[in-house]
């Protein structure tokens, strides 16, 4: 039990009195609580002690939590208040939204109709418009994060959150923020995020909404975020017959890997998700919808494709290799240390063991309590250069690794020689210690057809070993 739990009140003269858990994550607990002063319920967000305790991380905290509060619209949660206890707790106040998530509902209900679908994303996309005008990119996007409210409307959660954690100790060794299942290719290689990142961890969301699935799965988080970085995305026509063309379409462009290959930002996908809303094909669609008119035109193409949500069209789309653009080899590095921070292990497990059960969140969130770890980095891209690689051995020059003989390192190569032409191999890659330089290598012999001295991306995500 928290201290805060403890005591059931936090704020100023206790203004917050708590009423039960209502969600865990890794860096803060979220309660429903009740304000005394305003007489409403609230949702209070508190960050767990070991977070409260680094002054820096704290600081970004609450100049992102100031950040968030300035946004004003219908489809984000307001934050009311900000603060920190008598007994050092900080904590922000916000709307309680009492109809769940949208990942509750997608877990109890499956796919979505198209309509609805649409209209959901919509509601996200106008959201992040918002939000994106303003300097503030959420970096989290995913199901989990967006609220329905009694009346069936969204509300995305959580913005300028994923940014405080960016900069902290953390994340120091190159962490990267997000969650496996929805986080884009240039997250997972450490590049620079903008707010077409944003969109397209909406487009996994509509995905999902679609199909009642993400895109990729796979036994690991570090083996779904090689798939997002590396693998084609499959159209959610594919995956579900009854969604239309023209919306599958749509989901497919957002997950483009290359950022300039989606949305120019939210405010244009806006404009094509109303398209779709109104029966209309998407706007980069050279062909008719139902009603025979057609899209504006643009660089992607697809014959068959049948605009808006009138109906399915029976052309199949032909789906490019949407891989790196330039030739690239990637070592894939499963690093388990035995020492990670929560967020992204409770994130995987949340989302990739879901049940129906899930639906009641007071029954699945009640007294739980995450498994303490370390606040290590669990996920984060190391480049390797030239100067790694000997005679006989590349050496993954990695601060997590580097010293730690006890480490247990997984290691899965997926190397595409041609740039976006070649075979991929995906094979396990032997890895060693060397005592002598206090770093862990790859055997050459290992690295297929990988050039000595090239360089290459090294991926690392934590993980757990018992003690």
């Amino acid at each position: 039990m928290s201290k805060v739990e403890s005591v059931q009140q936090i704020g100023a003269n206790g203004r917050y009195f708590l009423l039960g858990p209502s969600g865990s994550g890794g860096m803060a607990r979220v309660y429903r609580a009740h304000d005394k002063v305003l007489g409403r319920d609230v949702a209070l967000k508190v960050l767990r002690e070991q977070y409260a305790e680094d002054e820096g991380f704290v600081r970004r905290f609450r100049r992102e939590a100031r950040n968030a509060a300035a946004l004003s619209h219908p489809n984000i949660v307001p934050i009311y208040d900000l603060g920190r206890s008598e007994d050092g707790a900080h904590y922000i106040a916000m709307e309680y939204v009492s109809g769940g998530t949208l990942k509750e509902r997608i877990v109890g209900r499956g796919p979505l109709a198209p309509r609805t679908a649409a209209s959901m994303a919509l509601q996200i996309a106008k959201a992040l418009t918002t939000a994106h005008e303003k300097g503030v990119i959420h970096r989290d996007i995913k199901s989990q994060n967006v609220l329905v409210t009694e009346t069936g409307d969204l509300k995305v959660a959580d913005f300028g959150i994923a940014r405080a954690a960016s900069a902290t100790a953390l994340t120091q060794t190159n962490f990267i923020l997000g969650t496996a299942n929805y986080m884009s290719p240039e997250q997972a290689m450490e590049e620079e995020v903008g707010p077409r990142s944003d969109l397209y961890s909406l487009g996994v969301v509509l995905y999902e909404m679609l199909t009642g699935k993400v895109p990729y799965t796979a036994d690991t988080p570090v083996a779904i975020v090689m798939k997002h970085v590396s693998e084609p995305p499959r159209a959610p026509r594919e995956a579900n017959p009854e969604v239309p063309e023209g919306i599958s379409a749509l989901v497919v462009k957002l997950l483009a890997k290359r950022p300039e290959d989606r949305y120019r930002d939210a405010a244009e996908l806006v404009e094509d998700l109303q398209r779709i809303m109104d029966g209309l094909p998407p706007a980069f669609s050279d062909v008719a919808g139902p009603d025979g008119k057609k899209g504006a035109g643009g660089h992607m193409t697809a014959a068959g494709h049948t605009g808006g949500l009138g109906g399915a069209g029976n052309g199949k789309r032909r789906l490019g290799k949407l891989l790196l653009p330039v030739a690239l080899s990637a070592v894939m590095v499963l690093l388990l240390l035995g020492v990670v921070g929560w967020s992204v292990v409770q994130n995987w497990e949340s989302e990739s063991r879901e049940t129906p059960e899930e639906v009641d969140r007071a029954a699945s969130v009640a007294g739980v309590e995450p498994p303490a770890f370390s606040d290590s980095a669990s996920v984060f891209v190391h480049r390797a250069t030239p100067e790694n690689i000997s005679a006989n051995s590349t050496y993954l020059d990695n601060p997590l690794a580097n010293g730690n003989q006890s480490a247990i390192l997984y290691v899965a190569q997926n190397w595409n020689p041609e740039g976006g032409e070649g075979t991929y191999n995906d094979h396990p890659v032997g890895v060693w210690y060397d005592a002598n330089r206090q770093k862990w290598a790859i055997f050459n012999q290992d690295r297929a057809a990988i050039p000595d001295g090239s360089a290459f991306n090294v991926l690392v995500s934590g993980g757990t070993t018992e003690e």
